[in-house]
C-alpha cells in the first residue's frame, strides 16, 4: 500500500491525490492559476479552501508537475 492511500484525508482521482487537510490553511490558491489544462478548481474560497479535480478536465492533464510545484502547501500528488 503507498504512502497516499495510507492518508484518511487524501482525495482521490484517477492519478490526482489532493490532501485536503493542506488546502485548508491555503491563501493563493496556485494550483488552480498554475494549470494551464484548467484541471484544479479551489471551492470555498472565502472560508475552507479545498483544491478539487474537474473530473471532465483530468484526461487533458498532462503531467508536467507545474502544479505540485506551484502548491506551497504540497497537497497535490500525481501518480
Amino acid at each position: 500500500m503507498t504512502e497516499v492511500n495510507k492518508q484518511a484525508n487524501i482525495e482521490h482521482y484517477r492519478f490526482h491525490h489532493i490532501d485536503t487537510e493542506k488546502c485548508k490553511n491555503c491563501e493563493d490558491f496556485s494550483c488552480e492559476e498554475a494549470c494551464f489544462r484548467g484541471v484544479y478548481k479551489v471551492v470555498n474560497k472565502q472560508s475552507i479552501p479545498k483544491c478539487t479535480v474537474v473530473k471532465e478536465r483530468e484526461d487533458f492533464c498532462i503531467k508536467c508537475h507545474i502544479c505540485t510545484t506551484q502548491c506551497k502547501k504540497e497537497a497535490i500528488l500525481i501518480d
